[in-house]
């Protein structure tokens, strides 16, 4: 397999759709086409299947996609490490959950290039949970986590997202105990608030018939019908003609909220660099400008 058809797999595995991954991927359907029939040739399986509303993965294709993910972690890591070693700007690892890459990233690092650009930042994909592990254990210097981790570190809470079930539009809240459940969340602690406040309300643990890897496709599978799902943060791109978008409240009619972290790893205190970086994030969410006490009342 070449390294390409690893890309591939992840691509086609998240747009289900082989004309949608060749765009993503600035290729032609057929050259995609071709490099996924090699694929199945050389390990003589069937990956995935065509259908008319795109393709479905097989088992194998499953098994597949998710080697696809290790491999290219993997590929970045070996270039990474010999990246280091040939460039002359100092490198800084964050670590993001994907909704935060998604929605805040993309602005968070205009802003500082066009006051600073010195550092050379590597981001680290992954969920909450996972990214506290790889902050405690070097492998990234600054952790943006969703949720209160323990953490004895240097830490300063950004900003809170609220908690929403997007549905087909029109449907009413009380109507929702029996449509399938899209989960896209890969936090454990979102999903222990989804199935405490499903039980609350419904008196069962919701139905999940459906689990992707990122939000923006559970909310395309919604506005295709397939069922619903829940999502932290207003500022997702829905069709607003298709779904809707409802607030979650707690027993005691207070929004379900969750509380942004950025936690520094020591490394952070020894790099003027950085600590620029970590004031202008600072900056970017008015951090010092309000009052830090509703911040850490959220419930979670």
């Amino acid at each position: 397999m070449k390294d390409i058809d690893w890309k591939i797999l992840t691509v086609l595995y998240e747009k289900r759709s082989i004309t949608k991954a060749a765009e993503s991927l600035y290729m032609t359907q057929s050259a995609l086409t071709k490099r996924l029939k090699a694929v199945e040739e050389e390990w003589g399986i069937e990956i995935v299947k065509r259908t008319s509303r795109g393709v479905v993965f097989t088992e194998d294709g499953h098994y597949m996609v998710k080697k696809a993910q290790i491999m290219l972690d993997f590929l970045q890591e070996i270039g990474d490490h010999f990246a280091e070693r040939n460039d002359t700007q100092e490198l800084l690892k964050i670590g993001v959950p994907n909704s935060f890459a998604r929605l805040h990233m993309p602005k968070v690092f205009k802003a500082y290039k066009e006051r600073y650009d010195r550092l050379k930042i590597i981001t680290v994909s992954n969920s909450s949970d996972v990214l506290m592990q790889q902050l405690l254990d070097g492998t990234i210097d600054i952790g943006i986590i969703c949720g209160d981790f323990p953490y004895l570190g240097e830490k300063t809470c950004l900003f809170e997202d609220e908690l929403y079930v997007v549905t087909p539009k029109g449907m009413k809240l009380d109507d929702i105990g029996q449509q399938p459940l899209i989960k896209s969340y890969l936090n454990p602690m979102v999903g222990m608030l989804v199935n405490q406040w499903w039980k609350n309300h419904f008196g069962n643990p919701p139905h999940e018939a459906y689990r992707v890897r990122y939000a923006d496709i559970a909310i395309e599978m919604v506005e295709n019908g397939l069922g619903i799902t829940f999502l932290f943060g207003d500022k997702w791109k829905v069709n607003q003609d298709e779904v809707q978008m409802i607030p979650i409240y707690d027993h005691n009619g207070e929004p379900i909220k969750r509380k942004v972290w950025m936690m520094l790893s020591e490394r952070c205190f020894q790099s003027q660099d950085i600590m620029d970086f970590v004031s202008l994030v600072e900056e970017y969410y008015h951090v010092n400008e309000y009052d830090e006490k509703p911040c850490l009342e959220s419930v979670e």
